[in-house]
């Protein structure tokens, strides 16, 4: 898979002095993973969720080759910021190093500053990084607001963007395997493509995520025994969203979602997309030419994707009112509204694209038969004024061009 990957020498000399002042220097075999976890509070009671990660993994670090590097900019009665690193099987705070109560956890530079560290204590390995905390769903900046992303930082009140956590993890130099990203509302479409390029998996919360987040340790015992990325990130989803599915959330158009992707197999997912909204933007002046409900004889299909959109799987993110609907909910009905043949031939084969990317998805939507797969903006005033110019920019509508079909339809 395509990396931004830069390697420079002073890193790996670094790393070298670094490891014999640790006393790693044991042979590791292929299987030995570093987790890079990176988390903000943003508030006291999810800090001390974090915090209960952390005292979770130390549990199974006796019997696993796995080391875990560690930062928390913490937001409880006072602002301060950590990091740690495990050694004999337990964690050890960095002491030479202090963020202090300004360090500026949503900064890409100090993101890609955590990873080199990381894998200078912890060389040769297999990374994974992991975001823990608050999250937003996608939206373009403009009109005063800026878009929003992940790791809140509850002193600053900014989040870093998704577009500038792949800028952290490019930089960085280092190749990371694996994403999980422990924040909510990161099932969006156009979040995903900022990622495309930078790790070879993801997992995320497509919906609000519950504050217990993951299973850290059983996550570590996976790692341990497991060299296979994709059938143990199934087995992961699998546990943890068994667990996710029994908790609810007090809004009317939201469930629990939490998915497993194989980044490998995105990129052409989004050329499908290109020829689909391409295909539905030079129909909207078609007439339907059947009878068959929810098909209405003589309507434009212009009017038909219109009522798919209205009628597909919302999610309520934006301010507690339905802004994205679900990707391939939309596409399946903008057929069945429609009855559009060329139509039904492009979204079968997205289909078929969407089962081979998404490793899982569990969610309690109890939509009989139905897989969800990502969201998508949808909310008709992000594709007006400065926002439009800020989705236009987006590496989503570069690549499928979702912002012309939207601004035809509404």
């Amino acid at each position: 898979m395509k990396k931004s990957l830069i390697f420079l020498l002073p890193l790996t000399a670094a790393a070298a002095m670094i490891a014999s002042c640790i006393g790693r220097v044991e042979r590791l075999s292929s299987s030995d993973y570093c987790i890079m976890f990176y988390s903000s509070g943003g508030d006291s009671s999810h800090t001390e969720c974090i915090m209960d990660y952390r005292d979770a993994m130390e549990m199974v670090l006796p019997e696993s080759q796995v080391a875990v590097t560690w930062l928390i900019k913490s937001h409880d009665s006072t602002v301060t910021t950590l990091r740690s690193y495990t050694q004999n099987a337990e964690f050890v705070t960095d002491t030479a190093w202090d963020g202090g109560t300004g360090y500026d956890i949503v900064s890409h530079e100090n993101l890609s500053e955590f990873i080199k560290w990381s894998a200078a204590m912890f060389p040769g390995r297999k990374y994974v990084l992991v975001t823990a905390g608050h999250g937003d769903a996608w939206r373009p900046a403009g009109g005063g607001a800026r878009a929003s992303g992940l790791l809140y930082d509850g002193v600053t009140r900014k989040s870093m963007t998704p577009s500038d956590l792949a800028r952290g993890i490019g930089e960085s130099g280092v190749d990371v395997e694996g994403l999980i990203a422990n924040n909510c509302l990161q099932g969006s479409v156009e979040t995903l493509a900022e990622w495309d390029g930078y790790v070879d998996y993801v997992v995320f919360g497509g919906s609000y995520l519950p504050d217990i987040g993951g299973d850290y340790p059983y996550f570590i015992k996976l790692l341990d025994r497991s060299e296979d990325m994709r059938s143990l990130l199934y087995e992961y989803v699998e546990h943890c969203g068994e667990f996710f599915n029994g908790i609810e959330f007090p809004f009317e158009h939201m469930g629990s979602s939490f998915s497993a992707v194989d980044m490998s197999r995105f990129a052409p997912m989004m050329e499908s997309l290109r020829g689909i909204f391409d295909e539905m933007g030079g129909s909207l002046d078609r007439l339907c030419a059947t009878t068959d409900s929810p098909q209405v004889l003589g309507r434009s299909y212009a009017d038909g994707y219109r009522a798919a959109m209205d009628a597909s799987l919302q999610m309520d993110l934006y301010r507690r009112k339905p802004g994205t609907c679900d990707l391939y909910d939309f596409l399946y009905r903008a057929v069945v509204y429609t009855a559009h043949p060329e139509l039904m031939t492009l979204v079968g084969e997205f289909r078929n694209q969407l089962e081979e990317a998404v490793i899982l998805n569990v969610h309690n939507y109890k939509l009989d038969g139905f897989k969800v797969s990502f969201n998508i903006c949808t909310l008709p005033e992000y594709f007006e004024g400065e926002r439009l110019e800020s989705y236009r920019a987006s590496k989503f509508d570069q690549a499928t061009g979702w912002s012309g079909l939207m601004t035809e339809l509404f």
